[in-house]
C-alpha cells in the first residue's frame, strides 16, 4: 500500500490530493457487497455511482474537502469530480473486481470452457481414401 499524490484545480487554485492506492480485503469487500447485486450472475447488477463514492470516502486521505464524507464528495463540481475520479480509479477500475467475483461463483473462463468442450472418441475412417 502507497499514499499517491496529485493536484487538482479547486476554484482555482492548485490543491493536493493524497489517497491510497490499496486497501484491505475487507474494506473493498463491503464497498463490492454495496454496490453489486449477484442474484443473477450471469447479469450482475452495478450502482457504479454509488462503487465510485465510496472508493473515494475510503482512499481519499487527504483533500481540501472533509474527506471520508460522502455529502462532500457529492458536493464537489462535476469537473472537480471528474478530476479526482480519474486519478483514484486508475488504481480501483471496477470491472477487475467483478471479474473476481464472478470468477468465485462460476469459475475462471478458460476452465468451464475446457469443461464444456466436447471431445470425439472416434477415430477418422481410412475407407476410400487414396494415397498417390
Amino acid at each position: 500500500m502507497a499514499i499517491k499524490t496529485f493536484k487538482v484545480d479547486i476554484e482555482g487554485t492548485s490543491q493536493t490530493i493524497e489517497y491510497e492506492d490499496d486497501i484491505t480485503f475487507g474494506e473493498l469487500e463491503n464497498i463490492l457487497n454495496k454496490c453489486l447485486d449477484l442474484s443473477d450472475v450471469q447479469k450482475p447488477k452495478v450502482n457504479i455511482p454509488l462503487y465510485r463514492q465510496l472508493i473515494l470516502t475510503t482512499v481519499i486521505k487527504k483533500a481540501p474537502f472533509d474527506i471520508g464524507d460522502l455529502s462532500a464528495i457529492r458536493n464537489l463540481k462535476a469537473s472537480t469530480a471528474k478530476k479526482i475520479m480519474e486519478e483514484v480509479m486508475k488504481d480501483y477500475p471496477l470491472a477487475k473486481y467483478l471479474e473476481e467475483w464472478v470468477e468465485t461463483f462460476v469459475g475462471k473462463v478458460e476452465e468451464t470452457s475446457t469443461l464444456n468442450r466436447s471431445i470425439t472418441s472416434a477415430q477418422e475412417s481410412s475407407v476410400g481414401q487414396k494415397n498417390r
